[in-house]
């Protein structure tokens, strides 16, 4: 245990110093991580100024960054986004966005702008600094592209756009980060709504939080540990390799004795079969009938025909005992040993009739309602079979 907790806090020392017992950066190879693993989302606000040309810059508009995205490894990553809100632009003309006139008698052209993108990120402080999960501020610059919107007064726009930048993380805990991003966005002149065909560009400056979600951080893979691995998966590989020879050596031993056994079988086969009757001991079945009547309900026909299938079938040579009862708290005695006979011949005629059962392995009574076979006389209206 000792060792492995020595193991952990070295490996946790290299990563948070980023430099190994020899005082020499470290950057890599690292383990790769999960899907769910190195997410942030990120809220940004701050400022658009949108430039229609080197001389022809709009003025200041506030500005709105989302974002979702992954660090693949500690220097590489990926994101996707909405970057935008308003923007505005002068013109000497009035253009469809047009919001007002200036004093100087030029038109202000007012729009909202909306840029949907992705983008690929390089964190150069652990590329070139080595990977240290507490380092207070990394630079990652960023190169971009999407589909930018812009629209007004009933009107709209849609351009490709590419864009660069750079995005200081700031870190406050495990968790947050503060951001600091500026953007260069570069679309097509028109994209305030003028006619002009040639190529505009949006500045941005916005400061957020970043929130990191799933595991956070990465661990750089032991090479001793991974060498040791190796080493001791090709000393199961030799062991195997001598086995699989021990075995090739006792195969002529084992196909000997296979072929005992392949004649011990056919000798077994060719021997007449021995047939011994077990007959189980059986049990009484019962089936009971409704007041009055005497034909049994379905439900009792289940129970006569499971009755017969695994206890009358089982014998041949048994002889069985049907014997009809009657339910003496209903009916004059005369009645009731009239409902036993029907009853016991209902069901006497149903085992010669559907199930072919000899009649000289049947023997019929009419007990009446004489005789309380289950202590109950409501239990009584019934033919038992045993």
């Amino acid at each position: 245990m000792c060792i492995g907790m020595a193991a952990s806090l070295t490996v946790s020392a290299q990563e948070n110093n980023n430099r190994d017992e020899n005082g020499k950066i470290v950057r890599g190879p690292y383990e790769t991580n999960r899907l769910g693993d190195n997410i942030w989302i990120g809220v940004a606000g701050g400022i658009n100024v949108f430039e229609n040309s080197f001389s022809d810059i709009g003025g200041v508009n506030p500005a709105l960054d989302i974002n979702v995205g992954k660090w693949f490894t500690p220097s590489v990553g990926a994101r996707i986004g909405y970057q935008g809100l308003t923007a505005s632009t002068w013109s000497d003309e009035q253009y469809p966005y047009f919001k007002k006139m200036g004093d100087d008698g030029r038109y202000k052209n007012a729009f909202n702008t909306a840029y949907i993108h992705g983008d690929v990120l390089w964190n150069i402080s652990n590329a070139f600094s080595g990977y240290k999960e507490t380092r207070r501020w990394n630079f990652v610059p960023f190169l971009s592209a999407g589909l930018a919107r812009s629209w007004k007064n009933g009107a709209a726009n849609n351009e490709f756009a590419v864009g660069a930048g750079l995005l200081n993380n700031i870190r406050i805990s495990n968790r947050v980060d503060l951001t600091l991003e500026l953007r260069q966005l570069v679309v097509k002149q028109g994209y305030d709504s003028s006619p002009i065909g040639g190529v505009a560009g949006m500045s941005s400056a916005t400061f957020g939080v970043s929130i990191k979600l799933g595991k956070t951080g990465f661990r750089r893979s032991n090479r001793a540990v991974l060498e040791n691995t190796v080493n001791t998966l090709q000393a199961a590989n030799d062991a195997l390799l001598d086995d699989k020879a021990d075995v090739e050596n006792d195969k002529a031993e084992l196909a000997a004795e296979n072929a005992a056994l392949h004649d011990a079988v056919q000798e077994l086969e060719n021997r007449p079969p021995v047939v011994e009757k077990v007959v189980p001991g059986l049990t009484p079945g019962a089936v009971f009938f409704e007041i009055g009547k005497t034909e049994l309900s379905p439900q009792e026909l289940f129970h006569l025909d499971f009755y017969v299938k695994n206890v009358i079938a089982l014998d041949e040579d048994k002889v069985f005992t049907l014997t009809g009862y009657a339910d003496k708290q209903t009916g004059s005695k005369k009645r009731n040993q009239q409902l036993s006979q029907m009853r016991v011949d209902y069901v006497y005629d149903l085992l010669q009739t559907k199930y072919n059962i000899p009649a000289e392995r049947l023997v019929v009574k009419a007990a009446g309602s004489d005789v309380d076979r289950w202590n109950d006389p409501l239990l009584n209206r019934c033919v038992v079979l045993e």
